[in-house]
């Protein structure tokens, strides 16, 4: 960048952060390239595992314990749970055999890993025979802004080109609606409810005003015996 510093000449504006700006590129680039070796890495964990089911001649569940046994074998190497390593196996499969052209762009640094799993999640779904048409234009949306903002631009672009109407694919979704309690510390858990997402926001609204109601009837009835809590009043 140039600037007049008064003499009349143009003279290079050197930014005091260049040396630290240069090793956090340098960061950058070595960051990049362990996480595309990460995920081909993982990708050939699952490649393995399905080479080794399909030399036994399993398939299906059987296929599936093969997949967690090469996953209990590697968790111990990267200190995560078996159950995790299988899922980041999964995704890696997903994005090196299922998006090529999308891993390619990654691999160059044209996108960034926060597009790819953009793409990933909004791709879910879509017919193979329209997927390499979406990854071309995928990531072309992605090159021109950073991951979170161009979420909504790949969900619609995967709309388009969707075969089947949105009403059928929801009527679809809405059949596998659950609930499940996922049991945490202290005695707490969370309850985890799978709906159509009006029924949620209506779920939350009207927890969000019972909560408010119990804290205003719990406000008024401390009002009510004198002003604040019982903590403040030194009885």
């Amino acid at each position: 960048m140039s600037a007049n510093r008064g003499g009349g000449s143009d003279e290079i504006e050197v930014s005091p952060h260049g040396p630290a700006i240069a090793a956090y590129g340098e960061a950058l680039a070595l960051v990049h390239d362990a996480e595309v070796a990460s995920v081909r890495a993982l990708a050939e964990l699952g490649r393995s595992a399905l080479r080794e089911a399909r030399r036994e001649g399993v398939r299906g569940m059987a296929s599936d314990m093969e997949l967690r046994s090469v996953a209990a074998e590697a968790a111990g190497l990267a200190r995560r749970t078996d159950r995790r390593l299988q899922a980041d196996i999964d995704h890696a499969l997903t994005v090196v055999d299922d998006y090529p052209t999308v891993f390619a762009a990654w691999e160059e640094r044209r996108i960034t890993r926060d597009h790819v799993d953009a793409v990933v999640t909004a791709g879910t779904g879509l017919p193979d025979e329209v997927r390499g048409e979406f990854e071309v234009a995928a990531i072309a949306v992605c090159e021109r802004d950073i991951a979170t903002r161009v979420r909504p631009a790949l969900r619609s672009l995967a709309e388009r080109l969707h075969e089947r109407t949105f009403t059928d694919r929801h009527r679809e979704a809405a059949a596998g609606r659950c609930v499940r309690v996922s049991h945490g510390a202290d005695g707490m858990s969370d309850v985890i409810a799978t709906v159509p997402t009006v029924i949620a926001v209506g779920m939350l609204d009207r927890l969000t005003q019972m909560g408010q109601s119990v804290k205003d009837a719990r406000a008024a009835g401390a009002g009510g015996a004198g002003g604040g809590c019982w903590r403040c009043r030194g009885g």
